[in-house]
């Protein structure tokens, strides 16, 4: 242990020096001003106006009586024209005739998606029947789950923040630290030292895992204070970290130096980064990308931090990692014996 307690305290002093420390401030500064500045809404106008020339203007009152949007109600057509050519993304709906035969027109500038199109319908006719008085029967819902509260603006991005952020910092760090161990030649020192394989790993593994820590602690702090699933956090924050970069020293370690590692590095981060696409763009989720350890944990983070009532997701994202973490010792283990420490 006390052999352990030198290395991490070396580690960790090295860490300083060489700036790694600094620059996991800096970035976690950065997050925090997201968090800070960013807006929890961002205000739009109404994507639709809706022009009513039906005598007595029957669909607008309706509409305004189910709680609508007055703003995009004109009461003339001056104002529906002026409307449409001050917001040019904008659908604009013209009603004319009467209540029994209505003529719409649907006007859009841009190009509009079928569903789009369909669900704009739908509202029409929706809107016609209720200016007619017609009872509309209320549909029976039943919600599987507890109904998720609406993520704030600022806050959306913090899932993606710890998933990705705390696997670069132990990725991308710890293998700078290797490359800068083999140019000064600390890990031809280290071979003829009684140190040993596991104190060497577990050593690196520790200085990462602390940064990690403060990292995420800092960042969920800043936007939730501490009424959150702290456990929960700090578990997936754990394993994330103690995974990249127990998998990162051994992928560091078949390389010479930071430029032969450089474009293979890239491409394992880039592998990385894909379900951050899936998760801004849930259609586009194809199994090869479910595989990818950071796709499971950015919506296990995401339901730890917004609970929609399946917290088995965290608990499957763990056993799942444990075999991961598992894998990924054997293969840094045998790697650094190999490529760091062969002769020792």
């Amino acid at each position: 242990m006390r052999r352990l307690a030198s290395l991490v305290r070396q580690d960790l002093t090295l860490a300083w020096r060489n700036g790694h420390i600094l620059v996991v401030l800096v970035i976690a500064a950065l997050m925090i001003a997201l968090i800070v500045f960013l807006p929890q809404e961002i205000a739009t106008g109404p994507g639709e106006y809706v022009l009513d020339e039906i005598p007595g203007a029957p669909v607008r009152a309706a509409v305004l009586e189910v709680g609508g949007d007055a703003s995009a109600l004109p009461r003339t057509r001056a104002e529906y024209e002026a409307l449409l050519e001050s917001n040019p993304n904008a659908i604009g709906i013209e009603i004319a005739g009467s209540l029994e035969d209505p003529q719409v027109r649907i006007d859009a500038q841009t190009r509009v998606p079928r569903q789009t199109m369909n669900l704009l319908v739908a509202s029409v006719e929706l809107a016609l029947r209720t200016a007619r008085g017609e009872e509309l029967p209320e549909p029976d819902v039943e919600f599987l789950r507890a109904q998720a509260r609406v993520v704030p603006l600022n806050l959306a991005g913090v899932p993606i923040f710890l998933a990705f952020e705390v696997g670069i910092l132990g990725f991308l760090l710890v293998a700078v630290f290797v490359f800068g161990e083999k140019q000064e030649a600390t890990i031809r020192a280290y071979r003829v030292s009684p140190g040993g394989l596991w104190p060497y790993i577990v050593s690196k593994a520790v200085v990462f895992l602390l940064i990690s820590i403060a990292y995420g602690v800092v960042v969920v702090a800043a936007g939730f204070g501490f009424r959150v699933d702290w456990l929960s956090v700090l578990a997936l924050v754990v394993w994330a970290s103690l995974f990249m970069t127990i998998f990162g020293l051994g992928f560091a370690a078949w390389f010479r130096n930071l430029s032969h590692w450089f474009f293979p590095g890239l491409a394992v981060l880039v592998l990385n980064l894909l379900p951050f696409v899936s998760y801004v763009y849930p259609v586009w989720s194809p199994g090869w990308v479910t595989v990818v350890p950071s796709y499971a944990l950015v919506y296990a983070l995401r339901e730890a931090l917004f609970p929609t009532g399946n917290p088995q997701l965290v608990v499957r994202t763990l056993i799942t990692g444990a075999a991961w973490l598992a894998a990924a010792v054997v293969f840094c283990a045998l790697s650094v014996r190999a490529r760091l420490l062969k002769g020792a």
